[in-house]
């Protein structure tokens, strides 16, 4: 990690909206040829508002859902309690409660340091439908890395196993 990374990120310029909705070759070359600096990047600002970020952690999840989800994975035979959690609304579609309401101004703080970072990243789709988009997929470029804080049991078998992430 190069000291001025989280520096380096905030000054690069961007693919413009008009490229990225054309989806111009330029654009995935620049998501390609910065991906390196932009972890690095966003380790930097990890470290700078580790404070901000221990204040997310399993508690974000509702508790139900997350002692469902904790049971299930240690014994399979408990995997009806998570789907019991899931209310059909409409042929096709369910309902959860997934967050804990009480952590969501948690939640809410961090997305917007996120996007104060003033680090790039990547759109869903490669367009920006609303003003904090981000990919969330480790496997696309311009990711928004997951706080190394969570890379704990709870995040990962919710997110990762679940395909959320």
């Amino acid at each position: 990690m190069t000291g001025n990374s989280l520096t380096a990120a905030r000054a690069i310029e961007r693919p413009t909206r008009e490229a990225m909705l054309q989806r111009a070759p330029s654009v995935q070359q620049f998501w390609l040829q910065n991906q390196d600096l932009f972890q690095d990047a966003w380790k930097q600002w990890e470290q700078s508002e580790s404070d901000r970020l221990n204040s997310l952690d399993s508690s974000l999840y509702d508790a139900a859902l997350r002692t469902a989800v904790e049971h299930a994975w240690k014994d399979p035979d408990k995997e009806s309690d998570v789907k019991a959690l899931w209310k059909l609304v409409f042929p096709g579609v369910y309902e959860a409660q997934f967050f804990n309401p009480m952590q969501l101004a948690a939640l809410r703080d961090y997305l917007s340091a996120v996007a104060d970072a003033d680090i790039p990243l990547r759109p869903p789709y490669g367009i920006s439908l609303n003003r904090g988009g981000a990919m969330l997929d480790s496997r696309s470029e311009g990711y928004l890395r997951i706080p190394a804080h969570h890379e704990q049991p709870f995040w990962f078998n919710v997110n990762t196993r679940s395909g959320l992430l």
